[in-house]
Parts: structure tokens; sequence; C-alpha cells
């Protein structure tokens, strides 16, 4: 194949766009890297500064020190519960859904997506969820992390979306063979359908992972906080800070408040960063899934 010669225009284009990239990579790289040399660097050390490349003196302190904190680990288990308990529940109801209102012998369809989509636009507010969820005695409960969003009608117009370009043969071949409808979606529709599964799994991964929203209107019990409410008590309030300054003193430990931010920090976003890599193959595919039609 010949290779097509580029012009001046394209070369400058093309390093302009390099260019630009790279510096969109580092601004978005960069503060995530801070964080993980101070968190890495011993703490009284790193109190003196100018560490931006690597860390000066290496130290895990700060780490075996957030793993000390029975508070913080009991957030950590919180977040990891909620968000694969949550995620899993919310994608299956999500895709049942979805599979049911492709279905034009459904009855009342066109009723289920008009109601489906005025949630999309108007909500009753925290007011009445306050009042619900008290109705329903799901506050200060684990399930108040689970019921409230099992489904969300944009992830059903997706699998909506990705369900009707299968092919409806592979659907009137399982019928007459004599599948039922609960055959069909878990062994024929869901393996099929899992670029849009890795995709709506991302999404609701992420939604868990990061919301505060949730433990701190509705949660009161400590054991039940998940660690972005930790944390942000953690950056903010006085008296979390007085009490881990002065077990860091009583412990005569070179780690620093700062320093333990740090490393906190690091802590909670690690394990949702690493999951954008194993799902990354599916995602673009997840998301240009044909039209978006109801």
């Amino acid at each position: 194949m010949k290779a097509i010669k580029l012009t001046r225009e394209d070369r400058a284009v093309n390093f302009i766009a390099i260019l630009l990239s790279a510096l969109l990579l580092i601004s978005t790289a960069y503060p995530l890297y801070y964080v993980l040399i101070n968190s890495l660097n011993d703490g009284a050390d790193a109190a003196r500064g100018h560490i931006y490349f690597y860390p000066r003196e290496f130290s895990l302190e700060n780490y075996r020190m957030v793993f000390k904190q029975h508070f913080l680990i009991t957030g950590l288990g919180m977040s990891v519960a909620r968000t694969v308990i949550g995620t899993i529940a919310a994608v299956l109801v999500t895709a049942l859904a979805a599979y049911a209102l492709t279905k034009e012998q459904l009855k009342f369809r066109k009723l289920y997506l008009a109601m489906a989509i005025i949630t999309m636009y108007f909500s009753g507010g925290l007011i009445p969820l306050y009042f619900v969820l008290h109705e329903l005695h799901l506050l200060d409960h684990f399930l108040v992390y689970i019921l409230p969003s099992l489904f969300t009608f944009f992830h059903c117009l997706l699998f909506m979306a990705f369900f009707r370009e299968l092919p409806k043969e592979l659907f009137e071949s399982a019928h007459v063979d004599g599948a039922n409808e609960w055959f069909i979606f878990f062994r024929i529709v869901i393996p099929l359908s899992m670029p849009v599964v890795a995709t709506i799994t991302l999404f609701v991964g992420v939604n868990y992972w990061n919301d505060y929203f949730v433990p701190t209107f509705f949660i009161s019990k400590e054991s039940l906080q998940t660690l972005p409410v930790i944390l942000i008590r953690l950056l903010s309030l006085t008296e979390a800070q007085q009490q881990i300054q002065q077990y860091l003193g009583n412990h005569q430990s070179k780690v620093t408040m700062e320093s333990l931010r740090y490393a906190t920090l690091f802590v909670s976003i690690l394990p949702i960063t690493l999951l954008y890599p194993m799902v990354q193959r599916f995602f673009v595919k997840g998301m240009l899934v044909g039209s978006i039609k109801a």
C-alpha cells in the first residue's frame, strides 16, 4: 500500500494535535502522580515541600498509618461492599428492564417508557426522598445504598439500543428449540452484550464508589459510612484532624496530617482507577451502540 504523503499543513496540524494531547495528559495525570510521590515520601521531610518528580525520602509509613486507622478500614470495606453489590444488582435489574421494554408485545410498554422518561427530567427532591426512605425503614440501613439506585433510565436506553442490534433470528431459533425468556436472556443476550454491560458497569461502579450524597444525608451510623465521606471529614473537620493528630503524636511517628491525607486519597482512588484498563476494550464499542430510541 502506497504511503500517504503529508503536506506541510498536515504536519503542522499533527504537531499541534500531539502537543495539545501531551499537555492534556500532563495536566490530568500529574496531580495524581503528585499525590502518589508525596504519599510515598517521609511525612516530616515532605513538609519541607519542593517534591515534584520523585520521593525525596522514600517511606511506606504513611500507608501503614492509614491501615492502622480502624475507621478508614471500615469505610474502605463499606465502599467495596456497596460498589460490588450495588453494581451487580443495578446492572442486572436495568438489563432485565431494558430487555422487557424491547419487546413490542409487552402490555403498557409505551406507558412504562413515558413514566421512565419523566424520571430523567424531574425528581421529587431531597425532602420527599427522605420521607420515602424513612417510611421504608431504609435510613441507617445498608440497603439504602442499593435499592434507590437499582434502575437508571439512561442506562436502560443504552441497553435497549444494544439489544435491538442483536439478530432476531437468534431469538426465533431459541424459541423454536423451546427456550424460555430467562434462558434466552442469561445464555444468549448477556454473553453477546458484554460491551454495553462493561460500559454500564463502569458508569455505575464509579458512581457508587465516589458517591457521598447518600451516606451524608441518609446514614448516621459510623459503621456504615463509606470512604468518600470519611475522606471529606478527614480533610475538613477539625475534630477528626485533632483526633488523628493526637494519635500520630502519641505514636511518635514521622507521619504528618498532610502526608496521611495524600496516602488516604490515593488509597481511595486506586481501586476505581484500576477498573478502567479492565473494561477499556469494551468501553468505546459500548458507548457507540446504534441510535438511542425508546
